[in-house]
């Protein structure tokens, strides 16, 4: 029996820009009808290594193999020729296009006189919206559709493509429960016609439930790779980072009286917010860290931009402090000592051309008087004592923000709230796309700041990220609380039941 020829394999691959060294010997080795998670921390090199395959980025050294035969692909066309499809995080899709013409560009199918066939056009791109549970029309325009929605038509358009090789880098980011499980589904029966994948993804718990082994790079290196059941979380987080990982006790049980010596902050009573919120209810008191769970769309987003001043409410109340908000606009409520980060960093969070500090400082300045005249040496201080404090790796604070890898760049936009000491800090998803050490450290300076009278309301798509880091969790679903989880009763099975509406006798605890 002769020995089995791996389907794809990279040997060697070195990538510099500059003087900034991308990959260094790096490898990655993928059978046939195989799922590879290849994992590191932002700028680890690993989205760099599939842009290489992708032919988005050309190696300085190194080698390529399929099928044991050594290939070149220099270019997006060579790419496709070996028989290559990519879905990205940073979405391929042209945004003032029709789902349909963006699916088909490039593959269009042609009648028998050579013109654009619009009826089995139709026909083929319904069929693949459907597959994917895709809830739009062929011919909405992409940038009308929720970003969960574009992300799913994002790996659609690479599977309608049929490829030998099907590399996706962090589709699931924007995804919530519902939507990965189809994902998952549509990524078996495609292992299961032979096609290989390459998965990047930075939440852990998906590696285990979906991948058959694992690569693990750090500072652009391959560090070391196997069968995914060979390693254990505590494992890839030390390969990843070279350190050992913290772990945090549990919250314990949680009841109304532990509330009766704490400052109540933030009151919510019979919110809506047309058309998503119909009627949330919630509360959050000092120095607690209180979650927001449930499905893509149920109104998290609105509520925490609601609470800011950001969204317009159309019924019910918001007391923040014991006083009613009455904000215009969210700088009333950064005035009002509230901070507010985003997820969405690159549109709601970071000015990625203008300079770090410039970044670090701008929340600041917003809480200032109009036309007042900033020193460079107040800047420039208030920033240096940010990055010093939440460890943020940078050159030089003159530098642009869009200079620093995605986790660091998260913890800047954390920064700049913390740094203003708010009362109370408002996350929307603010881990997305960050790799597990970011994470960690986001959540350590959250701790920190709750344990020293903060109060912090998180928003998050990722279930495991609210189980870990909330006191409470307020489950929303079709605009309204379908459960309040804490002690006990805060257990994963309890959180995906009520984000999929499913009643529970238990799953209330006030």
């Amino acid at each position: 029996m002769g020995e089995v020829i791996c389907l794809l394999e990279m040997r060697g691959i070195d990538k510099r820009f500059g003087a900034v060294v991308a990959l260094k010997n790096a490898s990655l080795t993928v059978k046939e009808g195989e799922i590879a998670a290849l994992a590191g921390s932002n700028g680890s090199g690993k989205s760099t290594m599939v842009k290489v395959l992708a032919g988005l980025v050309a190696p300085n050294g190194g080698e390529i193999f399929i099928d044991g035969k050594k290939v070149e692909i220099k270019s997006g066309t060579d790419s496709v020729k070996e028989g290559f499809a990519t879905a990205f995080q940073d979405l391929s899709l042209i945004p003032t296009m029709s789902v349909k013409d963006n699916i088909l560009l490039g593959c269009e199918l042609k009648t028998k006189g050579g013109f654009v066939d619009e009826k089995e056009s139709r026909k083929v791109v319904q069929e693949l919206l459907d597959r994917f549970h895709i809830d739009c029309d062929p011919d909405d325009y992409v940038q009308t559709l929720m970003p969960s929605t574009q992300s799913m038509l994002e790996v659609a358009k690479a599977v309608f493509r049929k490829p030998k090789f099907l590399l996706l880098d962090e589709v699931t980011a924007s995804l919530h429960y519902d939507e990965i499980e189809t994902l998952f589904g549509i990524m078996r029966e495609l292992k299961a016609e032979g096609v290989s994948m390459v998965y990047v993804t930075h939440r852990m718990n998906e590696i285990f439930q979906i991948c058959d082994t694992i690569t693990i790079m750090r500072s652009s290196e391959t560090i070391t790779s196997g069968q995914v059941s060979d390693f254990t979380l505590d494992d890839i987080v030390y390969y990843m980072t070279g350190a050992k990982p913290k772990h945090h006790e549990g919250t314990g049980e949680v009841s109304a009286e532990d509330y009766t010596d704490r400052e109540l902050v933030v009151d919510i009573q019979n919110l809506s917010i047309a058309p998503k919120v119909k009627d949330i209810s919630m509360k959050a008191y000092r120095g607690e860290i209180v979650g927001i769970g449930g499905l893509e769309g149920q109104g998290q987003s609105e509520v925490i931009r609601a609470i800011l001043g950001a969204v317009k409410k159309d019924g019910g109340s918001i007391s923040y402090l014991g006083k009613p908000t009455k904000y215009k606009a969210p700088a009333d409520g950064v005035k009002a000592g509230i901070g507010f980060v985003s997820g969405e960093r690159n549109n709601e969070a970071m000015f990625p051309i203008r300079t770090i500090s410039e970044n670090i400082f701008a929340g600041n300045s917003a809480k200032g008087k109009l036309f007042k005249f900033l020193t460079s040496k107040e800047v420039k201080k208030f920033s240096q004592d940010a990055v010093d404090t939440y460890n943020i790796k940078i050159g030089k604070l003159k530098d642009p923000a869009s200079s620093l890898s995605g986790g660091n760049q998260q913890k800047l936009v954390v920064a700049r709230w913390i740094a203003m000491k708010p009362n109370l800090l408002l996350l929307d998803d603010p881990t997305k796309g960050v790799d597990i050490h970011s994470r960690q450290e986001i959540h350590d300076i959250i701790r920190d700041c709750a344990a020293n009278g903060m109060t912090v309301i998180i928003s998050a798509s990722d279930t495991e990220e609210l189980m870990d880091i909330s006191e409470r969790i307020y489950v929303f679903y079709e605009g309204e609380v379908a459960a309040m989880l804490a002690g006990e009763n805060k257990t994963p099975e309890h959180l995906v039941s009520a984000m999929m509406g499913i009643k529970s006798s238990e799953k209330e605890v006030e």
